[in-house]
């Protein structure tokens, strides 16, 4: 065979080897995507996927599965959308909890900044710090005085580690003793609550919101620096002369890492057209969530990285870190 006749053959059969893969990326979506929630239902992970969900599948005329894969602070989840089929069929909902904080704070089998491909952020939003109307408190001032009264400290409950956080630069800044309560879920938190086994939760404002507009929970504050657009009466940190608190929490959709370039491009467009849906904008907001997306996948990985660095800088000064 002359040098010409071989190089012909091997550029044939090196196109017919990529056509396959290109062709797939191409044509998708094939089948029913599934979408990882790290979260029990009725959470603000459940609430968000839900809402981006149905109107995916109409920019790119799919079928979608849900499951809420709760426990370990998302990482269940995350753990099963890296070992899957890297074709764009499943993808993960992840958060400043599952590639930020957790694996700052947990010991995990991967590293949350390779495993998974970054598609992009979805929404961003302030935790609410609140505590039960019969706790006899009606605003931060109150709480502050009486929290400092109080020799064992403020028991609080949380549905994941990363409320750990925000808690932690409270007590610092405050000068007050806050103790943590765990529990699986938003609901089970807000049910110890109500019930009155703990007088205090941090969460995010779908949880908290509903019982601060009956009257069972008094919202304290927002922990973000300044306030919430979409939750304009609940004062932030700086109001309160809590200068320094700045936790603000996000999620994003993320793709087993090796997913087509063209498959995760394609998922980025449609995350972007479906943010700029004005009912989205209002059913989201409503729960005190912001629609947050990322100019490419690669800014959403940036942006992560930084995410990541700053927060485990607070979680090792904290003494939160694994030893």
């Amino acid at each position: 065979m002359n040098r010409r006749r071989f190089l012909q053959c091997s550029i044939s059969t090196a196109a017919a080897a990529v056509l396959p893969t290109a062709s797939r990326a191409q044509q998708y979506p094939t089948k029913i995507i599934r979408f990882l929630v790290g979260f029990p239902p009725g959470g603000s992970a459940d609430l968000t996927m839900r809402q981006f969900a149905h109107r995916l599948d109409a920019v790119l005329g799919a079928k979608h599965l849900i499951e809420n894969v709760a426990g370990a602070s998302s990482t269940l989840a995350a753990v099963q959308a890296l070992r899957a089929e890297p074709d764009g069929h499943t993808l993960f909902l992840g958060s400043n909890v599952s590639q930020v904080i957790a694996p700052t704070m947990l010991k995990l089998s991967y590293d949350p900044l390779t495993a998974l491909a970054p598609i992009s952020q979805v929404t961003t939003n302030s935790s609410l710090v609140a505590v039960s109307a019969g706790y006899g408190v009606k605003n931060w001032a109150e709480f502050l005085a009486k929290a400092k009264g109080e020799r064992d400290g403020v028991f609080y409950g949380t549905s994941n580690v990363g409320f750990q956080i925000p808690a932690v630069q409270i007590s610092k800044i405050a000068g007050i003793k806050l103790v943590n309560i765990p529990f699986k879920g938003g609901a089970e938190t807000v049910t110890a609550v109500l019930g009155g086994n703990i007088p205090m939760i941090i969460g995010t404002p779908p949880t908290i919101l509903p019982h601060v507009n009956s009257g069972a929970l008094v919202a304290l504050c927002a922990t973000s620096a300044e306030r919430s657009s979409v939750m304009p009466d609940i004062p932030a940190a700086n109001e309160l002369g809590l200068k320094g608190l700045d936790s603000v929490g996000w999620f994003g959709l993320y793709a087993p890492a090796k997913t087509p370039v063209t498959v995760v491009t394609k998922l980025h467009a449609a995350i972007q057209s479906v943010i700029g849906d004005k009912s989205l904008q209002q059913a989201l907001g409503k729960e005190g969530l912001e629609l947050r997306g990322s100019a490419s996948p690669e800014g959403f990985a940036s942006f992560q990285k930084k995410e990541f660095e700053a927060n485990a800088a607070i979680i090792r000064e904290a003494g939160l870190a694994p030893n």
